[in-house]
């Protein structure tokens, strides 16, 4: 998913976040959104990949002010 698609897809999300936050979001979703491809399409490195997207999850869940 582009990352011009995917700040449409969470503009509610992002309304009245300061831009930086709303920039690191996005960097978040179209992080996520790369390693699910990789996952999807068979990549060897399984164990890393889902580590990246722990990671790059717990982020997103900080930036939205989740815990």
């Amino acid at each position: 998913m582009c990352a011009e698609r995917t700040a449409t897809v969470y503009n509610d999300e992002v309304e009245g976040q300061a831009p930086d936050v709303q920039r690191e979001m996005a960097r978040c979703r179209t992080e996520i959104a790369a390693i699910e491809a990789l996952l999807r399409g068979g990549h060897p490195d399984v164990q890393g990949l889902c580590l990246a997207l722990s990671d790059w999850s717990a982020e997103l869940r900080i930036l939205r002010g989740g815990t």
